[in-house]
């Protein structure tokens, strides 16, 4: 005898780097115009938006600006991230804004059709089941509503240091022990939004890239990843899983510092871009 499928139990979403210090000290520094330029021009000025693991808020708030009329929310996993977003973006300079903690994977506490616009960003690579988080980002997205998607495919190095190839390889490792897709599986974002239920004909499907070439870009960029290696959030992580050693996480450190000493040195993330309609 036939029976009804019983869905899927939801899994807990997870966020395998955490919001330690240097985490966040990179995340502060992305901002609507380098990480949703795809999205700005579809904006109207009534538009009710969610941004979806908007962790410190810098590319939420950004977001008021285009939606005066509107609202703006942004959700992330843990408190502590909620309250430093909260603080970092007082209401009377951001009236139409709020920061909320919610898991998309446990099912967000909005009515359907509620929202112009869901927006994930650098989210979707670390949950555990990226079709599930897709499909309830869509029950609440008005009819005509969009949802915009940016996420990392994978990260390219000039010159090609093995420090620098172990860390990519490594990251995906990290990623992909809490369940998630990990890296090279962004390129399958407009797939994964046609199994939630979005039609392939009204979908823009494109891509951008993060470019990092200047001795001062480098630096920076270089920095940020040395940090996350010598604490507990990536590096400390690695060793403990045992993916890696201590000793090759000094590889790494070394590997880095050589890229960011390099006149020649150049980093490229290719970002796949999905702009889906109800």
């Amino acid at each position: 005898m036939a029976t009804d499928h019983q869905p899927d139990p939801p899994v807990k979403s997870t966020y395998s780097q955490g919001h330690s210090a240097e985490v966040v000290a990179s995340h502060s520094a992305r901002t609507v115009s380098n990480s949703a330029a795809f999205l700005l021009p579809h904006l109207r000025p009534h538009f009710s938006l969610l941004d979806i693991g908007c962790g410190p808020g810098t590319i939420t708030s950004g977001f008021c600006a285009y939606v005066p009329r509107g609202k703006v929310t942004g959700v992330d996993l843990g408190d502590s991230i909620i309250e430093q977003a909260t603080s970092s973006h007082p209401a009377a300079q951001y009236p139409n804004l709020k920061f909320e903690a919610a898991d998309i994977l446990q099912g967000l506490k909005y009515s359907d059709d509620s929202f112009d616009v869901v927006y994930f960003h650098q989210t979707v690579l670390h949950l555990p089941d990226p079709v599930r988080a897709i499909r309830e980002a869509r029950r609440v997205l008005k009819p005509g509503g969009m949802l915009a998607m940016r996420e990392t495919d994978s990260l390219s190095w000039y010159p090609e240091l093995p420090g620098l190839k172990k860390y990519n390889e490594r990251m995906d490792d990290m990623l992909r022990s809490n369940g998630a897709p990990g890296l090279y599986r962004a390129r399958g974002l407009h797939a994964w939004a046609s199994e939630a239920g979005f039609e392939r004909e009204k979908m823009m499907v494109g891509a951008g890239t993060t470019v990092h070439s200047s001795p001062e870009e480098r630096m920076w960029w270089g920095t940020v990843h040395i940090n996350r290696l010598k604490g507990e959030s990536v590096g400390g992580k690695m060793k403990s899983s045992g993916s890696v050693t201590a000793e090759g996480v000094e590889e790494m450190v070394r590997d880095f510092e050589k890229w960011i000493e390099h006149p020649d040195g150049w980093y490229a993330a290719l970002q796949c871009e999905v702009i889906a309609t109800k």
